[in-house]
């Protein structure tokens, strides 16, 4: 198990507990902050902000409210509650390690395979024989995330698009992986040592908070990928990086959906696909191996 030499004397139990409160209390600092905001760029009242999701009039609005939600509801509430923990919180989480080139490539495979994983988990998803009420509550929840990532987005340019990929793609990888990887996990991990409730119990968390009934099982599969690509290297930029190019990538197939002549919301609800990528599992696990074999030849002999 990993140590932490700079360690203060509350424990990564209390310091997991500790990142959720703060977490939701984050939430609402964004709200209060997101308010006081609103009414300074635009002049209108908080009641008016509900309307205003979706609507392109909106977009920079919405972009940067969208950003300080991620920094203030993930990012912030991490680096407190690990100087908490540690007398040096960047390096507790994993922000102080350089990664090594061979263990990017290697990140790289595996989120690049993962994306088939998680797309056949996503077609899975659409062919279940659920409830009808279930299927109007999943119905409802991607209506309204397709709404509120449409309102983020725009593929008018170039820069647009590059814009677009900070919001949805880079802001949300450095945010949520330090939350989830280098907060939740991280603490759960270094509290009981065990590695897959670690990081099963965490990529569950992860799955939920997205409020997606038909992409709960990729999203999990996804928790899962970015979870051990942390976890067993220790270095969160591996799985900002894993996290970044799955955003981004999604980002840009949008892009060119659009420039096909879709409409945002159109491309965000296809659910065209198979159970192809799915026979990408065993090569994930293949990467996995390699990966963790190529750690411990590497690891420092403390573990840290």
């Amino acid at each position: 198990m990993m140590t932490d030499p700079y360690k203060k004397d509350i424990s990564y139990t209390a310091g997991f507990f500790m990142l959720i409160a703060f977490g939701v209390g984050g939430m609402f600092l964004v709200a209060a902050i997101g308010g006081v905001a609103w009414k300074l760029m635009t002049g209108q009242d908080l009641a008016e902000l509900a309307n205003a999701v979706g609507n392109p009039a909106y977009l920079k609005e919405m972009q940067l409210l969208q950003t300080v939600q991620a920094l203030f509801g993930f990012l912030v509430p991490t680096i407190v509650t690990a100087s908490f923990l540690s007398q040096k919180p960047f390096r507790l989480v994993g922000f102080s390690q350089k990664p090594p080139g061979r263990q990017v490539v290697l990140s790289i495979a595996i989120i690049l395979c993962g994306l088939g994983v998680s797309a056949g988990l996503g077609y899975l998803s659409y062919q279940l024989p659920l409830p009808q009420t279930l299927k109007a509550i999943f119905d409802k929840w991607e209506k309204v995330y397709a709404a509120q990532a449409a309102g983020l987005v725009s593929f008018k340019s170039i820069p647009d698009l590059l814009l677009s990929i900070m919001v949805l793609a880079l802001v949300p990888a450095v945010c949520e992986e330090a939350f989830f990887r280098g907060g939740l996990q991280n603490f759960m991990y270094r509290s009981n040592g065990k590695l897959w409730l670690s990081v099963g119990v965490v990529s569950l968390i992860f799955s939920l908070v997205h409020m997606s009934g038909y992409g709960f099982l990729s999203r999990f599969a996804l928790g899962v990928i970015l979870g051990l690509i942390y976890q067993l290297s220790g270095n969160l930029w591996l799985s900002i990086g894993a996290h970044f190019i799955n955003n981004a990538l999604a980002v840009v197939v949008m892009y060119t959906q659009v420039q096909a002549g879709k409409t945002i919301t159109e491309a965000m609800n296809d659910k065209s696909g198979s159970y192809i990528g799915l026979i990408a599992v065993p090569v994930v696990a293949v990467l996995f191996v390699l990966m963790n074999k190529r750690i411990q030849q590497t690891k420092p002999a403390d573990g840290v």
